[in-house]
């Protein structure tokens, strides 16, 4: 098969995609990338007016993703994140497209945009071939409404490569915590600074490592002089987030939904218990230690307690095997023979198909 894999910025592509790309490249397929800017890792075709964010310049946009795909004779086109799904969606062509869904822009119908994203979402799927969910919400959601297409569930998302994310060894010391993401509206920053508070509350000596960048860092880094938390909490900027859990016993959460949230997979592989709350995306994570959704204290709460009864130290029972990258390869590579060509009339094509955690 010649698969092109598209996504609104080549640094989605870097993140999720190169380790599975690599995979189908060893099975013989040839592997196409394009994207709105260049990747770093490997080479892409740069679409033109093609970005994260949706804006008229995007219908530049649809001639050339059209143009990409007739170029590379495509058989197949794998896309993720709203923007490009949308719009090659709408461009047309001769190559089916599988829409690999790391998460809907919607939560529980909570805001204008929650009503919004649904309805365009639904308007698009007469265009769409093949869905990849990731998480249970989404599952549910595709599956009331198109039911009897081929679909396919990634219980482990894009999965890892394990080698970056070995088990590590318990830090000695006071209790270390981490929170790694973007410093933006859906994260919910702010709510880490909430939780640090409740437990200095306690007189818990502890700390926080917050890792990443986005249009909240300053208001944080002030707010955290503000509240009295300095020495305690800090926030300088992005690194390496393998080394942060590795130095860490445990990892908080905010994010108001998820697709699946890579950070806690990645934090379970290393043998770190992830604090998070009850929301979308982050409940289908195994292990998650969860409370109500924005209930601070009582997530702070559950930490201080579990530290204090030794519960936090425990080792994690879970196989870590699971969470490797290759089963949502072959599981990926399984699924599109039955969108491409006669497809559609093997005992996969119209079927729901599910990759699960062993």
């Amino acid at each position: 098969m010649r698969i092109g894999l598209l996504a609104s910025t080549g640094g989605m592509l870097d993140s999720f995609f190169i380790e599975i790309a690599e995979s189908w490249r060893s099975h013989g397929h040839d592997v196409s990338f394009a994207a709105g800017t260049p990747m770093d890792a490997a080479r892409a075709t740069v679409i033109p007016g093609l970005s994260r964010r949706p804006d008229l310049r995007m219908l530049r946009a649809l001639s050339g993703l059209s143009q990409w795909s007739k170029r590379e004779s495509l058989d197949v086109i794998v896309t993720n994140s709203a923007t490009a799904s949308a719009l090659v969606r709408l461009a047309g062509g001769t190559a089916p497209v599988v829409y690999f869904c790391h998460g809907l822009h919607w939560n529980e119908t909570r805001s204008i945009g929650d009503r919004v994203w649904p309805l365009i979402e639904r308007a698009l799927l007469p265009r769409t071939d093949g869905i990849i969910s990731l998480n249970s919400d989404d599952q549910r959601w595709f599956a009331a409404r198109f039911a009897g297409r081929p679909q396919l569930h990634l219980s482990t998302g894009v999965g890892l490569d394990l080698l970056d994310y070995p088990v590590r060894p318990l830090p000695e010391g006071p209790l270390r915590l981490c929170w790694i993401g973007e410093f933006s509206d859906r994260k919910r920053p702010h709510l880490a600074l909430d939780i640090a508070a409740h437990l200095h509350s306690t007189g818990l000596t502890f700390r926080l490592e917050m890792l990443g960048d986005g249009e909240f860092r300053p208001e944080i880094r002030a707010e955290i002089e503000s509240r009295g938390l300095s020495g305690i909490v800090t926030a300088n900027g992005t690194g390496d987030a393998a080394a942060a859990l590795e130095r860490s016993h445990a990892l908080v959460h905010t994010s108001q939904w998820e697709g699946l949230p890579r950070v806690m997979l990645e934090s379970l592989a290393m043998g770190c218990p992830s604090y998070a709350f009850d929301v979308k995306g982050v409940r289908d994570i195994p292990l998650a230690r969860l409370t109500a959704d924005g209930d601070t204290e009582a997530l702070a709460a559950r930490i201080c307690a579990d530290w204090t009864s030794g519960r936090l130290l425990e080792p994690i029972s879970f196989d870590r095997g699971a969470l490797d990258y290759s089963h949502a390869a072959d599981g990926i590579l399984r699924f599109l023979p039955s969108l491409v060509g006669n497809g559609a009339d093997s005992p996969a094509g119209g079927e729901a198909t599910s990759c699960r955690m062993s």
